[in-house]
């Protein structure tokens, strides 16, 4: 299991082809998606079952800390020779909307780079897809090109939109977070303020008093 900002990226198991069989074929993830048609019952289970066997996938369940699955994200086609991935991700129907992508991906992206030694993480994706201001704008990757009329689906040819990021870059991103304090430590270090109001001086470690404060 990975450990991230609120979420954790655990392993897939043999026997959720068929669970991960019906979120796959929905409208709402299956457009997004380089698969032509409906994925039937083997074919996601010979898909678990491969990620298991071959090195060059490494898949996960993104699971919130304090619920279960809702969505699957990882690496495909690893090089490790040229130190690159291409990343793949897809929320549940149900939980999109809610930031798990961007969560999931900055834990993915982060044990890309720190675990696997990867230099280099790239995507692609349809236009259209609301999904590119995430990937963008949230998690810093940037717009490399576009290859015009490159899928055919739905009776029109379809624009691909591919993305990446380094391993420099990643690190150079500034992702949003926020810590949550105590709110009897809070207290306390207002009142540490006050003490030395008459000095209209804080000590060089305290900041003005906050009950949260972003990264």
């Amino acid at each position: 299991m990975i450990e991230g900002n609120g979420i954790n990226l655990d392993y897939i198991y043999n026997d959720m082809g068929e669970t991960l069989n019906g979120e796959r074929n929905k409208s709402g993830i299956r457009d997004w998606c380089r698969q032509v048609g409906l994925i039937d019952d083997y074919q996601q289970i010979s898909w678990v079952k491969r990620i298991s066997e071959d090195p060059k996938i490494r898949m996960y369940l993104i699971r919130p800390k304090d619920r279960g699955s809702v969505g699957v994200c990882g690496f495909t086609d690893i090089d490790h020779l040229n130190q690159r991935a291409e990343f793949s991700c897809y929320i549940f129907t149900n939980e999109q909307g809610k930031g798990y992508a961007t969560k999931a991906l900055q834990t993915l992206f982060k044990h890309g780079f720190d675990d696997l030694n990867l230099n280099m993480i790239w995507g692609e994706t349809f236009d259209g897809n609301p999904a590119v201001d995430l990937f963008t704008k949230k998690l810093g990757m940037l717009l490399e090109g576009t290859r015009r009329n490159f899928y055919y689906k739905k009776g029109k040819f379809l624009d691909a939109h591919l993305l990446s990021i380094s391993r420099e870059e990643f690190r150079n991103v500034s992702l949003p977070s926020v810590i949550e304090f105590n709110p009897y430590d809070a207290h306390q270090l207002c009142d540490d303020a006050l003490d030395f109001s008459k000095q209209k001086v804080l000590p060089k470690e305290q900041k003005p008093c906050k009950t949260a404060a972003k990264l």
